[in-house]
């Protein structure tokens, strides 16, 4: 097993290098893998995307060849998640209608949960960094995957992937308190 180098933050030298190697050379492979369990190449980046940049935050990696199959099958569970969400948001969707939703709310509920978002955009204003802010806005108000948002604001997928990691990490500590 590789180790980190004794940091939070970032992998020794050698290993970042040994995974940006895998990242580089099996990109292509990852990427196809990933499109026919998809059928979606933006989702399919963003799925390659993300496993690689948990790669890179990782505590433990396994070494040589077993780091290969290891992405493999990262790559294949984060495919196989990517397929359940999307099941289980089709499922809700034919099930609640949105319009049915709303008849079943309270004035009292929708008040409560129009001050809660009130609350959460306040946080997002104030205590992100403007270009978290920025991402996080562009990801989850706007829909953007992780590439369109790395195109237009001039970063790496993998940074698109860091702003969004700590901006639900901020999220988490304030309101999960």
């Amino acid at each position: 097993m590789l180790k980190r180098s004794g940091t939070t933050t970032a992998l020794d030298p050698e290993t970042a290098m040994l995974v940006r190697d895998v990242y580089s050379r099996h990109y292509d492979e990852l990427l196809r893998k990933a499109c026919i369990m998809l059928h979606d190449r933006e989702d399919a980046r963003d799925a390659v995307s993300e496993v690689m940049a948990r790669l890179m935050t990782a505590d433990i990696l396994p070494e040589g060849d077993k780091l290969l199959a290891y992405v493999r099958n990262s790559v294949r569970h984060e495919c196989l998640n990517r397929l359940k969400r999307m099941r289980l948001q089709e499922r809700l969707r034919r099930a609640l209608p949105m319009d049915d939703r709303e008849e079943w709310a309270t004035g009292e509920e929708l008040e409560a949960e129009e001050e809660q978002y009130r609350q959460y955009q306040s946080f997002v204003d104030q205590e992100l960094t403007p270009q978290t802010r920025r991402v996080f806005q562009m990801h989850y108000g706007q829909r953007m995957k992780y590439r369109e948002i790395a195109e237009q604001v001039g970063i790496s997928e993998s940074a698109v992937y860091k702003h969004l990691s700590q901006a639900i990490v901020k999220l988490k500590n304030r309101f999960n308190s």
